[in-house]
């Protein structure tokens, strides 16, 4: 590299230290934009990770729902007197949203940890890329 402005004047010396620049910036910019690359793909796949868990913490509640119901139906059907109803009625109504509210507990833990690890993912990702430059 020029030492001194002078040493730019000659055409050997100054090419030299713009290709050296140039160089590095590329190289630079290219460790970066493969590290946005790999982040971007993270989060995309962390996104489907976290789409699938929805789509099976809801096909579960589903499945629970209906449960619930057949056996509320089936409850029903055994009644005998009219006061026997409200308290049929009292054990779906809380059954549901028991099941409602544990699978809601579920579901936002697993979508906390993966925003944790999105995160974690992120600055592991700056680091990585301050330390480059």
């Amino acid at each position: 590299m020029a030492r001194h402005p002078t040493e730019l004047m000659q055409p050997n010396i100054g090419m030299d230290w713009f290709r050296q620049i140039a160089e590095h910036n590329l190289r630079q910019g290219r460790a970066s934009l493969e590290e946005l690359l790999g982040f971007t793909r993270k989060v995309v796949d962390d996104f489907g990770n976290q789409a699938s868990a929805i789509c099976e913490h809801s096909m579960s509640l589903s499945e629970e729902t209906l449960s619930n119901a057949f056996d509320y139906g089936a409850k029903l059907v055994r009644v005998r007197e009219p006061q026997e109803l409200p308290q049929v009625q009292i054990d779906l109504v809380s059954r549901q949203a028991q099941s409602i509210a544990d699978h809601t507990k579920e579901l936002n833990q697993k979508l906390m940890k993966a925003a944790e690890e999105l995160a974690s993912s992120a600055a592991e990702s700056t680091r990585r890329q301050s330390k480059a430059a």
